[in-house]
Protein backbone atom coordinates (compact mmCIF):
# COMPACT_ATOMS: atom_id res chain seq x y z
CA UNK A 1 0.00 0.00 0.00
CA UNK A 2 0.95 3.53 -0.39
CA UNK A 3 0.91 4.49 3.65
CA UNK A 4 1.05 8.45 4.65
CA UNK A 5 2.37 9.09 8.41
CA UNK A 6 2.17 12.00 10.33
CA UNK A 7 5.77 12.03 12.29
CA UNK A 8 6.19 15.35 13.43
CA UNK A 9 8.43 13.94 16.12
CA UNK A 10 10.81 11.90 14.34
CA UNK A 11 14.86 11.29 13.67
CA UNK A 12 16.91 8.16 14.39
CA UNK A 13 17.33 7.59 18.05
CA UNK A 14 16.77 4.56 20.88
CA UNK A 15 14.10 6.30 22.93
CA UNK A 16 11.10 8.59 23.37
CA UNK A 17 8.58 10.14 20.58
CA UNK A 18 11.32 10.36 18.04
CA UNK A 19 12.58 7.06 18.29
CA UNK A 20 8.66 5.82 17.96
CA UNK A 21 8.01 7.45 15.16
CA UNK A 22 11.51 6.34 13.15
CA UNK A 23 10.65 2.64 14.15
CA UNK A 24 7.18 3.20 13.37
CA UNK A 25 8.19 4.12 9.55
CA UNK A 26 10.95 1.09 9.23
CA UNK A 27 7.78 -0.65 10.20
CA UNK A 28 5.58 0.09 8.11
CA UNK A 29 9.03 -0.23 5.17
CA UNK A 30 8.74 -3.55 5.70
CA UNK A 31 5.39 -4.02 3.56
CA UNK A 32 4.64 -0.79 2.17
CA UNK A 33 5.90 2.43 0.19
CA UNK A 34 5.89 4.97 3.03
CA UNK A 35 5.60 8.94 3.06
CA UNK A 36 6.74 10.59 6.46
CA UNK A 37 5.40 14.23 7.25
CA UNK A 38 8.24 15.25 9.46
CA UNK A 39 8.34 18.69 11.01
CA UNK A 40 11.74 20.64 9.29
CA UNK A 41 12.26 21.86 12.95
CA UNK A 42 14.13 21.09 16.27
CA UNK A 43 17.16 19.73 13.94
CA UNK A 44 14.87 17.15 13.00
CA UNK A 45 16.27 16.93 8.99
CA UNK A 46 19.83 17.69 10.09
CA UNK A 47 19.37 14.54 12.10
CA UNK A 48 17.88 12.61 9.54
CA UNK A 49 19.15 13.30 6.29
CA UNK A 50 22.82 12.51 7.35
CA UNK A 51 21.60 8.48 8.30
CA UNK A 52 19.36 8.26 5.25
CA UNK A 53 22.69 9.05 3.40
CA UNK A 54 24.60 6.89 4.83
CA UNK A 55 22.06 3.94 4.98
CA UNK A 56 19.44 4.75 2.59
CA UNK A 57 15.74 2.76 2.98
CA UNK A 58 14.32 1.98 -0.30
CA UNK A 59 10.35 3.49 -1.00
CA UNK A 60 11.15 5.97 2.06
CA UNK A 61 9.69 9.27 1.14
CA UNK A 62 10.73 11.67 3.59
CA UNK A 63 8.42 15.04 3.59
CA UNK A 64 9.97 18.18 5.51
CA UNK A 65 7.33 20.29 6.33
CA UNK A 66 8.18 23.82 8.53
CA UNK A 67 5.73 26.94 9.12
CA UNK A 68 6.64 30.44 7.32
CA UNK A 69 9.90 32.19 9.00
CA UNK A 70 7.93 34.05 10.91
CA UNK A 71 6.45 31.70 12.94
CA UNK A 72 9.82 29.95 13.40
CA UNK A 73 10.39 31.14 16.86
CA UNK A 74 7.43 29.53 18.30
CA UNK A 75 9.25 26.24 17.72
CA UNK A 76 12.17 27.07 19.69
CA UNK A 77 10.13 27.95 23.32
CA UNK A 78 9.46 25.45 25.04
CA UNK A 79 6.39 27.57 26.22
CA UNK A 80 5.59 28.28 22.88
CA UNK A 81 6.15 24.57 21.30
CA UNK A 82 2.52 23.89 21.54
CA UNK A 83 0.92 26.60 19.57
CA UNK A 84 3.88 26.10 16.73
CA UNK A 85 2.24 22.67 16.91
CA UNK A 86 -1.43 23.06 16.07
CA UNK A 87 -0.21 25.49 13.73
CA UNK A 88 1.50 22.64 12.38
CA UNK A 89 -1.16 20.61 12.26
CA UNK A 90 -3.27 22.92 10.10
CA UNK A 91 -0.47 23.64 7.37
CA UNK A 92 -0.29 19.67 7.33
CA UNK A 93 -3.87 19.37 5.81
CA UNK A 94 -2.79 21.58 3.05
CA UNK A 95 0.11 19.92 2.33
CA UNK A 96 -1.51 16.36 2.67
CA UNK A 97 -4.37 17.19 0.77
CA UNK A 98 -1.70 17.99 -2.14
CA UNK A 99 0.65 14.93 -1.66
CA UNK A 100 -2.61 12.77 -1.90
CA UNK A 101 -4.14 14.20 -5.30
CA UNK A 102 -0.39 13.11 -6.26
CA UNK A 103 -0.10 10.11 -4.78
CA UNK A 104 -3.49 8.96 -4.03
CA UNK A 105 -2.62 7.20 -0.81
CA UNK A 106 -4.65 3.95 0.76
CA UNK A 107 -4.16 4.63 4.66
CA UNK A 108 -3.28 7.02 6.66
CA UNK A 109 -1.54 7.28 10.11
CA UNK A 110 -1.07 9.76 12.99
CA UNK A 111 2.20 9.27 15.20
CA UNK A 112 3.40 11.76 16.70
CA UNK A 113 3.24 14.12 18.69
CA UNK A 114 1.02 11.15 20.85
CA UNK A 115 -1.26 13.04 22.68
CA UNK A 116 -4.63 12.82 22.44
CA UNK A 117 -5.87 16.50 22.22
CA UNK A 118 -4.32 18.26 19.45
CA UNK A 119 -6.39 17.48 16.42
CA UNK A 120 -4.49 16.11 13.65
CA UNK A 121 -3.94 17.23 9.89
CA UNK A 122 -4.98 13.76 8.41
CA UNK A 123 -8.46 14.38 9.54
CA UNK A 124 -10.40 15.26 6.03
CA UNK A 125 -9.07 12.84 3.66
CA UNK A 126 -11.52 10.72 4.22
CA UNK A 127 -8.97 7.88 3.83
CA UNK A 128 -8.74 4.59 6.33
CA UNK A 129 -7.29 6.52 9.17
CA UNK A 130 -5.22 5.29 12.15
CA UNK A 131 -5.17 7.97 15.18
CA UNK A 132 -2.22 6.86 17.86
CA UNK A 133 -1.33 5.47 19.75
CA UNK A 134 -1.86 8.34 21.50
CA UNK A 135 -2.27 8.87 25.22
CA UNK A 136 -1.73 12.60 27.71
CA UNK A 137 -5.12 11.99 29.34
CA UNK A 138 -3.88 11.07 32.40
CA UNK A 139 -4.60 13.94 35.34
CA UNK A 140 -3.10 13.64 38.79
CA UNK A 141 -5.56 14.00 41.72
CA UNK A 142 -5.22 17.87 43.18
CA UNK A 143 -3.70 16.63 46.44
CA UNK A 144 -0.24 15.79 43.99
CA UNK A 145 -0.82 19.04 42.44
CA UNK A 146 -1.72 20.89 45.33
CA UNK A 147 2.07 20.76 47.35
CA UNK A 148 4.21 21.81 43.95
CA UNK A 149 5.78 25.40 43.56
CA UNK A 150 3.40 27.44 42.31
CA UNK A 151 4.80 27.90 38.78
CA UNK A 152 4.10 24.22 38.58
CA UNK A 153 0.85 24.20 40.09
CA UNK A 154 -0.01 27.40 36.88
CA UNK A 155 1.57 24.76 34.34
CA UNK A 156 -0.94 22.12 35.83
CA UNK A 157 -3.74 24.52 35.21
CA UNK A 158 -2.43 25.55 32.00
CA UNK A 159 -2.40 21.64 30.61
CA UNK A 160 -5.61 21.04 31.85
CA UNK A 161 -7.32 24.32 30.68
CA UNK A 162 -5.84 23.63 26.87
CA UNK A 163 -7.05 19.86 26.70
CA UNK A 164 -10.43 21.22 28.09
CA UNK A 165 -10.72 23.61 25.56
CA UNK A 166 -9.36 21.37 22.82
CA UNK A 167 -11.76 18.59 23.64
CA UNK A 168 -14.87 21.15 22.50
CA UNK A 169 -13.44 21.90 19.58
CA UNK A 170 -14.81 20.96 16.33
CA UNK A 171 -11.60 19.87 15.04
CA UNK A 172 -10.55 17.70 17.83
CA UNK A 173 -14.27 15.64 17.48
CA UNK A 174 -13.25 15.86 13.89
CA UNK A 175 -9.86 13.56 14.20
CA UNK A 176 -12.19 11.38 16.43
CA UNK A 177 -14.35 11.16 14.24
CA UNK A 178 -12.36 10.67 10.94
CA UNK A 179 -10.65 8.01 12.97
CA UNK A 180 -11.12 4.26 11.59
CA UNK A 181 -8.95 3.36 14.47
CA UNK A 182 -8.65 5.21 17.40
CA UNK A 183 -5.41 3.63 19.98
CA UNK A 184 -5.02 5.05 23.52
CA UNK A 185 -1.94 4.45 25.14
CA UNK A 186 -3.76 3.83 28.48
CA UNK A 187 -7.24 3.24 30.04
CA UNK A 188 -7.50 7.10 30.66
CA UNK A 189 -6.80 7.75 27.32
CA UNK A 190 -9.15 5.68 26.03
CA UNK A 191 -11.72 7.00 28.06
CA UNK A 192 -10.96 10.21 26.62
CA UNK A 193 -11.20 8.54 23.12
CA UNK A 194 -14.58 8.01 23.46
CA UNK A 195 -15.76 11.31 25.35
CA UNK A 196 -14.36 12.91 21.78
CA UNK A 197 -16.50 10.50 19.59
CA UNK A 198 -13.78 7.65 17.83
CA UNK A 199 -16.05 4.58 16.84
CA UNK A 200 -13.48 1.80 17.65
CA UNK A 201 -11.03 2.39 20.06
CA UNK A 202 -8.14 0.03 21.47
CA UNK A 203 -5.66 0.27 24.04
CA UNK A 204 -1.84 -0.26 23.15
CA UNK A 205 1.84 0.56 24.25
CA UNK A 206 3.26 3.55 22.83
CA UNK A 207 6.61 1.81 22.49
CA UNK A 208 8.12 -1.14 21.06
CA UNK A 209 11.13 -2.82 22.25
CA UNK A 210 13.67 -4.34 19.32
CA UNK A 211 14.84 -8.08 19.44
CA UNK A 212 18.76 -5.71 19.56
CA UNK A 213 16.47 -3.62 22.77
CA UNK A 214 15.61 -7.31 24.41
CA UNK A 215 18.84 -8.71 23.79
CA UNK A 216 20.79 -5.62 25.28
CA UNK A 217 18.29 -5.77 28.59
CA UNK A 218 18.56 -9.33 28.60
CA UNK A 219 22.06 -8.85 28.68
CA UNK A 220 22.60 -7.18 31.89
CA UNK A 221 22.82 -9.48 35.42
CA UNK A 222 19.91 -9.44 37.54
CA UNK A 223 19.41 -7.05 40.72
CA UNK A 224 23.19 -7.69 42.54
CA UNK A 225 23.45 -8.70 46.47
CA UNK A 226 23.87 -5.92 48.66
CA UNK A 227 22.42 -3.08 49.58
CA UNK A 228 19.07 -1.79 47.85
CA UNK A 229 19.59 0.76 45.43
CA UNK A 230 16.71 2.49 43.61
CA UNK A 231 16.71 4.50 40.93
CA UNK A 232 15.38 7.10 38.76
CA UNK A 233 16.04 7.95 35.01
CA UNK A 234 14.75 10.88 33.13
CA UNK A 235 14.48 14.18 32.80
CA UNK A 236 14.36 16.40 35.69
CA UNK A 237 10.64 18.26 35.23
CA UNK A 238 8.26 18.02 37.73
CA UNK A 239 5.41 15.37 36.51
CA UNK A 240 7.75 12.71 36.43
CA UNK A 241 7.55 12.77 40.63
CA UNK A 242 10.87 12.19 41.47
CA UNK A 243 10.48 13.96 44.52
CA UNK A 244 8.05 11.37 45.30
CA UNK A 245 10.65 9.08 45.11
CA UNK A 246 13.04 10.89 47.13
CA UNK A 247 10.71 10.82 49.96
CA UNK A 248 9.35 7.11 49.78
CA UNK A 249 13.04 6.31 49.67
CA UNK A 250 13.69 8.43 52.78
CA UNK A 251 11.14 6.62 54.78
CA UNK A 252 12.69 3.41 53.98
CA UNK A 253 16.19 4.57 54.30
CA UNK A 254 15.95 5.60 57.70
CA UNK A 255 15.79 2.53 58.80
CA UNK A 256 18.24 0.94 55.99
CA UNK A 257 21.47 3.13 56.70
CA UNK A 258 23.60 1.87 53.26
CA UNK A 259 20.63 1.82 50.69
CA UNK A 260 21.01 4.40 48.02
CA UNK A 261 18.78 6.47 45.71
CA UNK A 262 20.39 6.73 42.68
CA UNK A 263 19.36 9.74 40.20
CA UNK A 264 19.96 9.86 36.30
CA UNK A 265 19.52 12.24 34.12
CA UNK A 266 19.17 16.52 34.17
CA UNK A 267 16.52 19.10 33.67
CA UNK A 268 14.74 22.22 35.03
CA UNK A 269 13.35 20.46 38.22
CA UNK A 270 16.74 19.44 39.58
CA UNK A 271 17.26 22.40 42.16
CA UNK A 272 14.02 21.23 43.66
CA UNK A 273 14.73 17.96 43.98
CA UNK A 274 18.06 18.75 45.67
CA UNK A 275 15.89 21.02 47.95
CA UNK A 276 13.70 17.61 48.51
CA UNK A 277 16.82 15.39 49.14
CA UNK A 278 18.38 18.01 51.65
CA UNK A 279 15.22 18.43 53.84
CA UNK A 280 14.96 14.02 54.12
CA UNK A 281 18.10 13.76 56.43
CA UNK A 282 19.31 11.37 53.93
CA UNK A 283 20.46 13.54 51.26
CA UNK A 284 24.17 11.97 51.71
CA UNK A 285 22.47 8.32 50.09
CA UNK A 286 20.81 10.65 47.11
CA UNK A 287 23.37 10.66 44.26
CA UNK A 288 22.55 13.14 41.52
CA UNK A 289 24.49 11.70 38.33
CA UNK A 290 23.14 14.12 35.82
CA UNK A 291 23.69 13.64 32.39
CA UNK A 292 26.10 10.71 31.53
CA UNK A 293 28.10 10.70 28.71
CA UNK A 294 26.68 7.70 26.90
CA UNK A 295 23.70 5.43 26.99
CA UNK A 296 25.77 3.02 27.75
CA UNK A 297 26.47 4.45 31.34
CA UNK A 298 22.70 4.53 31.91
CA UNK A 299 22.48 1.12 31.29
CA UNK A 300 25.41 0.01 33.88
CA UNK A 301 23.79 2.06 36.15
CA UNK A 302 20.17 0.44 35.27
CA UNK A 303 22.27 -2.67 35.94
CA UNK A 304 23.46 -2.52 39.28
CA UNK A 305 20.43 -1.09 40.84
CA UNK A 306 17.45 -3.13 42.24
CA UNK A 307 14.34 -0.91 41.32
CA UNK A 308 13.33 1.69 39.36
CA UNK A 309 11.04 4.23 40.97
CA UNK A 310 8.83 6.02 38.24
CA UNK A 311 6.10 7.63 40.08
CA UNK A 312 5.24 9.90 37.53
CA UNK A 313 1.61 12.28 38.08
CA UNK A 314 1.24 11.87 34.73
CA UNK A 315 3.23 10.39 31.94
CA UNK A 316 1.40 8.67 28.64
CA UNK A 317 3.47 5.82 28.55
CA UNK A 318 6.82 6.14 29.79
CA UNK A 319 9.79 4.06 27.65
CA UNK A 320 11.84 3.61 31.02
CA UNK A 321 9.39 1.90 32.93
CA UNK A 322 9.45 -1.17 29.63
CA UNK A 323 13.18 -0.70 29.30
CA UNK A 324 13.62 -1.36 33.38
CA UNK A 325 11.11 -4.04 32.79
CA UNK A 326 12.88 -5.62 30.36
CA UNK A 327 16.67 -5.49 32.08
CA UNK A 328 14.54 -7.95 35.43
CA UNK A 329 13.99 -4.37 37.58
CA UNK A 330 10.78 -4.14 39.15
CA UNK A 331 8.60 -0.73 39.12
CA UNK A 332 7.32 1.32 41.70
CA UNK A 333 4.84 3.81 40.00
CA UNK A 334 1.62 5.75 40.89
CA UNK A 335 -1.26 4.08 40.10
CA UNK A 336 -1.63 6.47 37.09
CA UNK A 337 -1.42 6.54 33.52
CA UNK A 338 1.64 4.82 31.64
CA UNK A 339 3.69 3.64 33.98
CA UNK A 340 0.31 2.04 35.70
CA UNK A 341 -0.32 0.30 32.44
CA UNK A 342 2.81 -1.62 32.17
CA UNK A 343 3.37 -3.77 35.33
CA UNK A 344 1.67 -6.34 37.03
CA UNK A 345 1.51 -7.10 40.81
CA UNK A 346 4.27 -9.73 39.86
CA UNK A 347 6.26 -7.22 37.87
CA UNK A 348 6.12 -3.98 40.33
CA UNK A 349 4.20 -1.94 42.27
CA UNK A 350 1.83 0.46 41.91
CA UNK A 351 0.41 2.94 45.02
CA UNK A 352 -2.69 4.27 45.16
CA UNK A 353 -2.89 7.63 44.34
CA UNK A 354 -4.81 8.82 46.95
CA UNK A 355 -2.37 11.53 47.88
CA UNK A 356 1.45 12.36 48.18
CA UNK A 357 1.61 10.82 51.54
CA UNK A 358 -0.15 7.87 51.27
CA UNK A 359 1.20 7.31 47.93
CA UNK A 360 5.08 7.96 49.73
CA UNK A 361 4.23 5.20 52.85
CA UNK A 362 2.99 2.37 50.23
CA UNK A 363 6.01 3.42 47.65
CA UNK A 364 8.41 3.18 51.26
CA UNK A 365 6.78 -0.25 51.84
CA UNK A 366 7.43 -1.78 48.29
CA UNK A 367 10.77 -1.26 49.08
CA UNK A 368 11.00 -2.45 52.33
CA UNK A 369 9.42 -5.64 51.16
CA UNK A 370 11.51 -6.43 48.04
CA UNK A 371 14.39 -5.52 50.54
CA UNK A 372 13.65 -7.67 52.92
CA UNK A 373 12.55 -10.80 51.01
CA UNK A 374 15.42 -10.94 48.00
CA UNK A 375 13.61 -14.49 46.68
CA UNK A 376 10.53 -12.11 45.76
CA UNK A 377 12.91 -9.72 44.14
CA UNK A 378 14.28 -12.50 42.16
CA UNK A 379 11.10 -13.15 41.20
CA UNK A 380 9.94 -10.19 40.16
CA UNK A 381 12.95 -9.45 38.18
CA UNK A 382 12.56 -12.51 36.35
CA UNK A 383 8.71 -12.39 35.67
CA UNK A 384 10.07 -8.27 34.67
CA UNK A 385 12.23 -9.62 31.81
CA UNK A 386 8.98 -12.02 30.16
CA UNK A 387 6.90 -9.55 30.81
CA UNK A 388 8.61 -6.92 28.63
CA UNK A 389 9.31 -9.86 25.92
CA UNK A 390 5.98 -10.80 25.69
CA UNK A 391 3.93 -7.19 25.66
CA UNK A 392 6.65 -4.88 24.42
CA UNK A 393 8.45 -6.52 22.19
CA UNK A 394 8.47 -4.93 18.21
CA UNK A 395 7.38 -8.00 16.54
CA UNK A 396 4.12 -8.32 19.11
CA UNK A 397 3.44 -4.98 18.78
CA UNK A 398 3.89 -4.36 15.20
CA UNK A 399 2.14 -7.65 14.46
CA UNK A 400 -1.56 -5.56 16.43
CA UNK A 401 -0.91 -2.44 14.48
CA UNK A 402 -0.29 -4.62 10.83
CA UNK A 403 -3.98 -5.98 11.98
CA UNK A 404 -4.88 -2.40 12.38
CA UNK A 405 -4.02 -1.43 9.14
CA UNK A 406 -5.45 -4.32 7.19
CA UNK A 407 -8.77 -3.90 9.18
CA UNK A 408 -9.03 -0.23 8.58
CA UNK A 409 -8.44 -0.57 4.77
CA UNK A 410 -10.92 -3.46 5.05
CA UNK A 411 -13.39 -0.88 6.48
CA UNK A 412 -12.73 1.43 4.22
CA UNK A 413 -13.68 -0.14 1.35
Amino acid sequence: MKVLLSTYSCFPCQTSEPGNAWRAINEALKEHEVWAVIADAHQYRELTEPVLAKNPLPNFHPVFLKLPAALQWLSGNTKTTAIYYHLWQQHLRRTVRELHRKINFDLVHHVTYGRYWTPSGLRDLNLPFIWGPVGAAETPPREFVAELPLKYRLAEAARDGARNFCEKTAALRATAAAATIAIGVTRESCDALKRLGARRIEQMPQIALTDKDLAQFSALPGPPPGPLRAICIGRHVHWKGFYLAIRAFAQFAKNNSDAELWIVNDGPFRRELEKTAASTGVSARVKFFGTLPKYADVLEKLGQSHVLLHPALHEAFGNVCAEALAAGRPVGCLDIGGPASQITPETGFAAPATNPAEAVTALANFLEKIDRDRALLARMSAAARTHAREKFSMNTINARMRQFYAEAVARGK
